[in-house]
Formats: structure tokens, sequence, C-alpha cells
């Protein structure tokens, strides 16, 4: 089920009580400390905000910016651990420069209607965090959607700089072979690692072999990111899974999603071989996410690599190449690719047994000259244009599910990188010398990363941490007009409210 929240200028992104709108409209980075602290986040779903009363009452008296700094230093000790105030500060208003011409033409009339705020300063707060006030000479004159190449058009320049100043965003990108269990309870150390400063723009989940309980995974992912995100889409092909959270405002500056899914092993009673795609736009900057289950044991590096040639051919999206992944600007690959290490289980058990974690990244890893991915990519033999940053952690695969401990089982699988995240982008197509950060790179990867707490699966989960720039769209593409599964939302944030988990016990057995 999915639902629209307000328009753009309405409470959804620009609520009294948000967190991730600061005054101006520019959004506030949010600590991934404060996300996992789960202090921060005691909020109503979009549109049901309430004003503090306290707030109200310091604010009720003649003094009114007087008291506004009395209130701010009332709960500054309480808030120490918490994220910033919901109100803006003094400094936050009169920075603004139509705050006060704001505040002398607030209407009587729009306050009478409702609970009395006590103050003229409470009543142009509302106005300011709630209204984007735009002229009717403005309206009348359609320059808001003044076409697909308008300036100051919902996809334009004027609207790029006003919610992303940087042009930059981060995102966020996990795969994770789940060995078909119910995922544990916390997933912080996954989604939320303590390597990353702020909670990512754009945060994208791909899983292999998925607990069957689709909503009870979702619930959870969206449980442990919070309210400042919403899921913008899924889609899911037998035990592959793989879903989208944006950042409340962007959910405006989409395209409708498209997806696609496809199996390399049709016919089969389980789908647990093949791929699942969405795509969307983000203003005019095409982005791509792929995850895959690729053909497994030691010996069939042939098969996995017709898996790769075969699934981007055939994948129905943009088809205006075959290879889909050349119709994006950007392109996320990742899953249990189960390419292996071409070495003696001994040699790499005793390897990983003297080495430190995390390897330098200076320095070349150990054994990744004989990674069959490794020399794959090299050879240009598939993910032609695709890159992988260095790998500092330890093999992911294969675990005996519940320890630390590599397989003991009459098998006795040699260790190895099953679990991959890839990218790639097109030609150099929005460089920019006014880039904040200086940086010429398209597309960065900033952090790569495993996630070994997580003992659940006979696989550790892998993350990546990019950033990308952003460039403005036009207004011709059909756009994903607020959509969201508000259904997720309001599960996810009720049990970060009570702070309660829904127990589930379902086990998914793989053929």
């Amino acid at each position: 089920m999915k639902n629209s929240p307000s328009s753009p200028s309405s409470t959804s992104g620009k609520s009294i009580q948000s967190d991730c709108l600061p005054s101006g409209g520019v959004p506030r980075s949010i600590a991934i400390t404060h996300s996992r602290s789960r202090l921060r986040l005691k909020l109503l779903p979009p549109g049901k905000e309430i004003v503090n009363p306290a707030y109200i009452d310091y604010c009720s008296n003649e003094n009114e910016v007087e008291n506004e700094e009395n209130y701010e230093a009332k709960i500054t000790e309480d808030s120490r651990n918490i994220s910033s105030p919901s109100f803006p500060s003094e400094n936050d208003i009169l920075a603004n420069d139509n705050y006060r011409s704001l505040r002398r033409s607030v209407s009587n009339e729009c306050m009478t209607s409702s609970a009395p705020m006590g103050s003229g300063l409470a009543q142009a707060l509302m106005a300011a965090q709630v209204l984007s006030l735009i002229p009717t000479e403005s309206a009348r004159e359609r320059s808001f959607l003044s076409g697909r190449l308008g300036p100051s058009s919902l996809l334009g320049p004027t609207e790029l700089n006003r919610v992303i100043p940087t042009k930059e965003v981060k995102i966020f990108v996990g795969t994770w072979n789940m060995n078909g269990q119910t995922p544990p309870k916390q997933m912080n150390d996954f989604v939320l690692p303590t390597a990353v400063e702020h909670v990512p723009d754009i945060v994208v989940v791909g899983t292999q072999e998925s607990c069957p309980e689709k909503f009870e995974w979702e619930a959870t992912l969206q449980e442990t990111i919070g309210p400042s995100h919403v899921l913008f889409h899924s889609v899911n092909l037998g035990t592959l899974h793989l879903v989208v959270f944006l950042r409340r405002d962007l959910i405006w500056y989409c395209s409708a999603p498209e997806d696609s899914y496809l199996s390399v092993r049709p016919g089969t009673a389980f789908r647990t071989k093949g791929a699942v795609a969405i795509s969307f736009c983000l203003f005019g900057t095409s982005l791509l996410f792929v995850t895959s289950h690729l053909t497994a044991h030691q010996q069939k590096v042939k098969e996995r690599v017709s898996d790769v040639k075969h699934l981007p051919k055939n994948l129905p999206i943009r088809h205006k190449n075959k290879d889909v992944t050349q119709n994006f600007d950007c392109v996320f690959w990742c899953g249990d690719l189960n390419f292996r290490l071409s070495e003696p289980r001994e040699n790499l058990l005793e390897w990983i047994q003297k080495t430190s974690f995390p390897l330098p990244s200076h320095l070349p890893h150990g054994f990744m000259h004989t990674d069959q991915l490794t020399s794959v990519l090299s050879d240009g033999a598939a993910f032609k244009g695709f890159l992988e940053a260095n790998i500092t952690f330890p093999p992911t695969y294969k675990y005996d599910p519940g320890t630390q401990q590599f397989d003991t089982s009459s098998k006795q699988r040699a260790p190895a990188y099953t679990d991959r995240i890839l990218y790639k982008f097109r030609h150099p197509y929005l460089l920019r010398k006014n880039s904040s950060s200086g940086s010429n790179n398209i597309l960065e990867c900033l952090a790569y990363d495993s996630v070994p707490s997580i003992i659940s699966s006979d696989h550790k989960p892998v993350w990546a941490l990019f950033k990308t720039c952003i460039r403005a769209g036009t207004d011709s593409m059909p756009l994903a007009a607020g959509l969201f599964n508000r259904e997720i939302y309001l599960e996810g944030i009720k049990r970060r409210l009570n702070n309660s988990y829904a127990d589930s016990s379902a086990v998914c057995s793989i053929q």
C-alpha cells in the first residue's frame, strides 16, 4: 500500500516538529549516533505533528525573543544527547531575510481557526516552517512549472540549489545473503554503521536467500533507519529482495520508480538465482540498483560469467542500449556473486588467523590476486566498466551460523569474498567546478566494509557508502508525486516509539 504525504510545501517536508529541515528549507544531516540511540525519534507521522505546549507558554509574554532564549537554555541540559530542538533558534530566524516581513504579513484569520498560539512569534514560526509562501503574481505567470527547461521548475536548478545546495548526495548500498534466517532484532551495525557520520540520503539494501517475511524485514529496516526516511520502492523475486529508502523531502523530486527481475533458473520451484533491479531519477540524475545471486560452487566461473552477461541484456528497463547498465548515470550492482578465492583452504585460514583486520587500504591484499571476480573485472570478461573499492575486511563466506567460525561441516568450504558491491558511472556528464567538496569525481566510494557482529547467517553483510553529484532535471518525466509505503513507515515508527519488536521464528528452507 502506498500513500502520498502532503505537498512539498506542507507539513511532510517542513513540519514544525521535523528534525530533518531547519529554517530556510535546507535539510539538516542526522547523526548516526542519534539514529542508533533512538532518542530523537519521539515523533508522530507526517502531518500529525503538534506544537510543544511548553514552548508556547514561553512565547506567550511580550518579550518574545528573550523568552525563546530562556526556553532554549532550559531544555539544553535535558536534550544534550538528542538532536537539536524542533523549533529554529533565534539565529536561524534572524538569518531569514523574509522573516520580519513574514511576521508582519501573517494573517490573523489563518491562526484563529486553530488552537490559540499565544503570541506573534509562535504564529510567525508556524508560518515560516509550515508555509512556503508563493507570490500570487508568480503563480499567475506559471513560473514555477514553466515547462521542461524552466529555471524555477520543480526539478530545475533553482529548486536543486534549494533542496541540495551542495549538489551531492550520499548513498548507502548494503548486501546480505540471509540464509533464509530471521534477521536479528538490532540491525544498527548493518544499516547505521558507526563508521558513517550521518544518515545517508538514499539507503538501498539487497538481500539473497531472504527471510520469507517481507513485511517484517522492511519494517525492521524502517524501524532502524527512523522517520527521516521513507520506503520509496521495493521489489522481490523468489528469495531475492531489493528495497530503496529515501530521505523524506527527496521523494518529491524523483521520477516514478521502475523495477524489473530476471531468473537464471526458469522453471525452478524456488527462484534463488537471478537478479532484481530498481531505477529512478533524482532531479536529473538517473540511478540503477541491482542485486543478484549468481551460480554457486568454486569451479563454476564460466557459469557465473554467463549469468552476468545474460542479466543486463534481458532486464526490461530502459532498453536504449542492449546493456541496461549503459542507460543510467550511476549504477550499483550488489549481491552474492559467488566468486571464490583460488587458494587452498588451509592457506586462507592460516592467513586470516595471522592477519589484523581491517587491512591497510594502501597495501595490496594478500590473496586478491587469486580472487575470481578480480580476474573477471581486469580481463573485461564481465561487469564491463564496473569498479570496486579496495577490500580491507576478512572473507564474508562461509561461516557456521551463530558463530564466528569458518565452515566446519563435512564440505569444508574455503573462505571467500562472495558478497560484493560494484559501481559504475556513465561518461563524465556533470563535472562541476563549483562543487563544494572540490572533488571532480562523479561517483566516489567513501567506505567499503563488512559486518562481523551479525552471525545469524553463513554470510556476513557487506555495505558501501558512496557520494555522487546530482544535476538539475526537466519536468517532462513522470514523477513519483511523493508516493511512499505508508504502512511500513507507520509500523517502523510505532516500533521505535514503543521500543518493541515483533517476534518471528520464520525460517526459509532453501533448496
